[in-house]
């Protein structure tokens, strides 16, 4: 699928995962792990797709967006339907990926002519639609100028717009402590100096020790909280993903008594830290241990010079206990959104119509959900 091709002065080359000018192009710009090819290689096996990155240069302005391509073949069932030709859509990994633009490409006149460039290039290759998860910091100074973008009369025309889906909890790392202490909401410092008194310790370790016990106590908060399938990871995904981002991923923990009662992954990368995955065991959950794993890891995270501590938000997006517990921490926000984009109306009709058909439903009654790419919409 690799290859480079010129329009004007725009270049556009896609590339695999195995690709060395994926990485010489991260070198280049501020990243996240979401953007590492080790980590969309581990995504697409997740997912059965194939995992590219696509990047548009001009001069000094460059424009790279890892996604993962899958087939549509399942929802087709029949692919003489579509004169044997495979349909494909994109699809953004775990996570706030987004894309990366440099400084001097960050206008929406550099940015629209670069996404009309990779939808032509898109729409060459079969691809009818894409989901696009933006990153809520590398991404927050999008213009929403450059989407929501709608031609009524020329169907070849892209349909593009961003959805808001909701916030994640921000902690500026640049304040001092004793400001972002005064942030932390009371119930919480209550209960991070209760912990203390009573011994709790928190630590990084040596993941390789201890990622099992992570992975056992992951997967016990995640039944516990009746997550989706979506939250689920297998052993091996974690040792890979462990892998795959190498110094930039911490196992943080909080033990009582030389047992370990929480654990969560911590990533690094560009000055951003995130709360990845984490969980408490069932038995502990009174004691509230992430409440002084958080605390431990905003102090860790502004002592190695970082500028945003990521908490992510609830789950699916949500305002949900989840994010209550965190909005705890940090009065800043930032929005998390997504991209939608229809590169071929005439594919993304059939698609819906195949699948509306094989559910026992009309187009219109499928279409009454949000979901996207609708014609992917799980179904009973």
């Amino acid at each position: 699928m690799a290859g480079t091709t010129f329009l004007q002065s725009i270049t556009t080359q896609v590339v695999s995962s195995l690709d060395s000018a994926w990485q010489e192009c991260l070198n280049l710009i501020p990243h996240d792990f979401y953007h590492l090819p080790g980590y969309l290689a581990l995504e697409a096996d997740r997912i059965n797709g194939v995992a590219e990155a696509i990047i548009v240069k001009d001069g000094e302005s460059v424009f790279f967006l890892p996604y993962i391509i899958r087939n549509c073949d399942l929802i087709i069932g029949d692919t003489r339907a579509f004169n044997n030709d495979r349909i494909y859509d994109i699809v953004s990994p775990y996570g706030y990926p987004g894309m990366l633009v440099s400084e001097s490409g960050q206008n929406t006149q550099f940015m629209t002519t670069a996404l009309n460039t990779i939808y032509e290039n898109w729409r060459q290759r079969k691809i009818c639609s894409a989901f696009l998860r933006l990153h809520p910091l590398f991404n927050s100074y999008i213009d929403p100028a450059i989407s929501d973008r709608y031609d009524s009369v020329d169907r070849n025309a892209p349909y593009e717009r961003l959805n808001p889906r909701g916030e994640v909890v921000i902690c500026d790392l640049s304040e001092d402590l004793a400001a972002i202490w005064r942030q932390i909401r009371s119930n919480h410092r209550t209960k991070i100096t209760k912990a203390q008194r009573a011994g709790a310790t928190v630590r990084m370790v040596p993941i390789d020790e201890y990622l099992d016990i992570f992975i056992d106590i992951y997967t016990e908060t995640m039944h516990r909280v009746n997550a989706t399938g979506t939250y689920f990871f297998t052993k091996d995904y974690f040792h890979k993903l462990v892998e795959a981002l190498g110094e930039g991923i911490w196992l943080c923990i909080v033990e009582a008594d030389s047992e370990v009662i929480a654990a969560s992954l911590i990533t690094e990368f560009s000055g951003i830290v995130q709360y990845h995955l984490g969980g408490t065991r069932t038995q502990f959950l009174p004691q509230s241990p992430t409440t002084i794993a958080f605390d431990y890891v905003i102090r860790w995270a502004k002592e190695r010079n970082n500028r945003y501590l990521n908490f992510g938000g609830g789950l699916g997006s949500d305002r949900d206990s989840l994010y209550h517990f965190k909005a705890g921490f940090s009065k800043h926000t930032k929005s998390f959104t997504t991209m939608e984009v229809i590169i071929n109306r005439d594919l993304y009709d059939r698609l819906t119509q195949f699948r509306a058909e094989s559910a026992g439903m009309t187009t219109s009654e499928l279409n009454n959900s949000s979901f996207f790419p609708i014609y992917r919409l799980p179904l009973a």
